[in-house]
């Protein structure tokens, strides 16, 4: 679970090109008596502006506990009343009637985050009135060929130069089998981009995407990796991109780096094969790439992916095979007994006193049996 803070978000409204164009879509979308739901919400400053645009009635849901400060903004501005502020996921909610417009930006670096895109599909389905409009609309997924010597050094350096009297390149392969988030230039791009994925909100966005991709590299360099961003259309004639350049979305762009870096030449080919799914709450990525005839002639040939470095025990991947027969442990006991004793009677201290005494070793105080409620109560307690 990402939770943002107050200056994470105000870095998304300092982000001129995409405030600037969900403003414009909103204005454009929303119509005089419509209905509106935001989904993501934060500090509500995009339902702020589809009442300013016209709207009579926004709902706003948000999962965290900023949707409170979000409220207290719309009261600042005298638009509590056309509002309703409601914390939860969108998933699990009804509204009492449909949308006209539904607003969302539930992207990471890329749209494929979390449970973003099927909280999106499912909002089309069962919130949005016939005839109403999906912001944003569409997005486009590009890939290209990259030089990062500056974060690739930063990210394997510690691990080859701080400690010269250990090995510690073991640490390599898991770390290099990871994804990572920056902002590049376009300058430092090898290769022209290419649309690996189209992901449709308005007909059926999938929640996992695979292209195999064919570069050409454009000039001499050493590459290290496959550069992904996105381009959306919010709504038509109005969007933005997070490529690379000179100026830094709030994005930023994804980086799926190689094992090492390769000096390639220009009119050089390099295949990959890239996808993408989602597993429980998290994407799992993976890359082949096959380099054709490197500075000495040979061909390259990585293959990888999100899993590998995810160093993933086997005893911990045993525990998630469908035969497993799982027992609980005495943390997992202590734990199901606080929500068992969660029955609108007892008071938070009333029960961490009483776990304190029924799991002594897992809860030496009865004050680390209150921090443990207090923190079950605020995911499970309505």
């Amino acid at each position: 679970m990402t939770i943002y803070s107050l200056r994470d978000y105000g870095e998304m409204i300092a982000d001129r090109e995409r405030f600037e164009a969900y403003r414009k879509a909103i204005v454009k979308a929303v119509r005089p008596d419509d209905v509106v739901l935001e989904i993501g919400c934060g500090p509500g400053v995009f339902a702020l502006l589809a009442c300013q645009a016209g709207a009579r009635k926004v709902y706003a849901i948000e999962s965290e506990e900023i949707v409170h400060f979000a409220r207290e903004l719309a009261v600042a501005n005298g638009l509590v009343d056309r509002i309703e502020f409601i914390q939860g996921d969108s998933r699990k909610m009804e509204l009492p009637e449909r949308a006209n417009v539904i607003v969302s930006d539930l992207r990471g670096s890329l749209p494929f985050f979390g449970g973003a895109i099927e909280s999106m599909q499912d909002a089309r389905k069962r919130f949005l009135a016939t005839g109403g409009q999906l912001i944003p609309r569409r997005d486009t997924l590009k890939a290209a060929v990259i030089e990062a010597p500056d974060f690739y050094s930063k990210l394997v350096s510690p691990w080859l130069n701080s400690s010269p009297e250990f090995d510690l390149s073991l640490s390599l392969p898991l770390l290099l089998n990871g994804s990572y988030s920056n902002h590049f230039k376009a300058e430092q791009l090898l290769t022209a981009p290419q649309t690996w994925a189209v992901l449709d909100y308005s007909a059926r966005a999938e929640e996992c995407a695979s292209a195999d991709l064919s570069f050409t590299i454009t000039r001499t360099g050493t590459a290290h990796g496959v550069c992904l961003w996105f381009e959306t259309e919010l709504i038509d004639g109005i969007g933005y991109s997070s490529q690379p350049n000179s100026r830094n979305t709030v994005y930023g762009q994804a980086l799926l780096p190689w094992l090492e870096g390769v000096l390639v030449q220009q009119g050089q080919k390099i295949s990959v094969k890239l996808g993408t799914n989602l597993v429980g709450e998290e994407y799992v990525w993976r890359w082949e790439t096959k380099i054709c005839g490197d500075a000495n002639g040979a061909d390259r040939h990585f293959q990888q992916s999100t899993f590998q470095g995810m160093n993933f025990t086997p005893q911990a991947l045993r525990r998630r095979a469908a035969d497993f027969v799982p027992a609980l442990s005495e943390e997992g006991r202590a734990d199901r007994w606080l929500l068992e004793a969660m029955d609108g009677k007892a008071s938070l201290e009333q029960m961490a006193r009483a776990a304190a005494q029924q799991f002594p070793k897992i809860f030496p105080r009865w004050e680390d049996a209150l921090r443990r409620a207090a923190d079950l109560a605020a995911q499970f307690s309505r």
